[in-house]
C-alpha cells in the first residue's frame, strides 16, 4: 500500500500572514491612503439666485413664462437657502473681505 499524507492542521503563516495583500488592501480602504484633505476655500452667499438662469432668456414655455419663471425662481431661492445652510454647518461661508473666496 501506498503512503497517503495527511493534511496538517497547523496553519502556515506566508501570504496569509498579519502583513498580507488583503489587510494591507483592506486598511488602506477603510482607513485612507493619508491625511486629512487641505480645508476648501470659503465660499459667498449669491443674493440672485437666477441671474445665470435668466441669462439664457425666457423659458420654452408657450403662454406661461411668467408664471413659470415665478416658480423657477422659487426653486433656485430654496436651493441656495439650503446651500447656504449646508455651508454655514460647515463654516464654509466667507465674509466679503475675504480674499481665498470661490
Amino acid at each position: 500500500m501506498s503512503k497517503r499524507r495527511r493534511n496538517s492542521r497547523i496553519r502556515r503563516l506566508g501570504e496569509a500572514g498579519p502583513n498580507s495583500e488583503t489587510e494591507k488592501a483592506s486598511k488602506e480602504f477603510w482607513h485612507g491612503p493619508g491625511d486629512l484633505p487641505v480645508a476648501p476655500a470659503k465660499i459667498q452667499i449669491t443674493e440672485d439666485a437666477a441671474a445665470v438662469i435668466r441669462s439664457l432668456g425666457e423659458p420654452p414655455l408657450n403662454g406661461q413664462e411668467e408664471v413659470a419663471e415665478h416658480y423657477f425662481d422659487a426653486v433656485y431661492q430654496r436651493s441656495v437657502t439650503l446651500a447656504s445652510a449646508l455651508a454655514a454647518a460647515a463654516e464654509l461661508v466667507g465674509d466679503d473681505e475675504d480674499d481665498s473666496t470661490v
